[in-house]
């Protein structure tokens, strides 16, 4: 199968207000992003806030964003979560709302062996049969999945990429190393030594608000002007480290809540940053 994408996607947040999904923010989010010229959007992940949206909002929020969309671009749902069959049933739910792929994460709190982190994607992707990718986050899960498990998933039938986002640079050098699919930085601020080792882009948080530096950052290295690259890279730092000072979406919902793009409200156990 296809990747999905190549460059920068944008892991969306979930704008609120008064408890709410703020669709008329989250409308100017994707246009924004669109015009911007970013190459997919990621919703329903962590970025989104995704283990507080409702079943219900759930639906309503992959239509809305399918819709608004109109194919311009990929959008990929994030079906993570710890229980098989509910994410059998998150993927053919985006799969029939018409995404172009989801995103799913190891489970988390079951803290799975790799062998069971393989049978668990065998068994999910095999069933939901769409493109699909791997997203590894022990700082989310609890369990890191290794570049020798990840080479193996990335084999599946259905598996077009990975998202590694274990904030080791060895290990991200191995998984594309030996992975079969593309595989994407989850780190704004390990991108540029990320694009060096081959990956093929990045799922952002930073692109909510320096889109286009971004993909410039990620152009300028496809483009081998590595020196332009690193320069714009270090001039964007700052930012990209900022972003995670507090548990993210924390900081990017305060950056754009000052930029008048959305309120800054988040669903507990996160608050607003001090």
């Amino acid at each position: 199968m296809k990747p999905l994408f190549k460059g920068i996607a944008t892991a969306l947040i979930t704008p609120f207000k008064n408890g709410n999904i703020d669709y008329k923010s989250l409308d100017k989010l994707i246009k924004t992003q669109i015009e911007a010229g970013i190459s997919a959007l990621v919703i329903l992940g962590t970025t989104s806030e995704a283990p507080t949206i409702s079943d219900t909002e759930r639906l309503e929020i992959i239509k809305f964003v399918v819709e608004r969309v109109m194919g311009q671009i990929p959008v990929i749902v994030g079906i993570g979560g710890n229980y098989p069959k509910k994410i059998v049933e998150y993927g053919l739910q985006a799969k029939k709302l018409g995404a172009d792929g989801v995103m799913i994460s190891a489970p988390y709190y079951n803290k799975c062996t790799q062998d069971g982190a393989v049978k668990f994607f065998t068994e999910v992707t095999k069933c939901i049969q769409m493109p699909t990718i791997i997203y590894n986050v022990p700082g989310r899960t609890g369990v890191n999945l290794t570049a020798e498990t990840q080479a193996k998933i990335s084999r599946l039938k259905y598996v077009v990429g990975i998202k590694e986002a274990s904030g080791d640079i060895a290990q991200i050098g191995d998984v594309i190393r030996y992975s079969k699919v593309p595989v994407y930085c989850g780190d704004d601020s390990l991108s540029f030594l990320s694009y060096i080792l081959g990956a093929k882009g990045t799922i952002s948080v930073a692109s909510h608000l320096v889109p286009k530096e971004c993909i410039e950052i990620f152009n300028l290295v496809s483009s081998n002007k590595i020196r332009s690259a690193r320069k714009l890279f270090f001039e964007n730092l700052y930012l990209f480290n900022s972003l995670f000072v507090q548990v993210n979406p924390i900081p990017v919902k305060y950056y754009l809540s000052k930029k008048g793009v959305c309120r800054n409200e988040l669903r507990l156990p996160l608050t607003p940053m001090n």
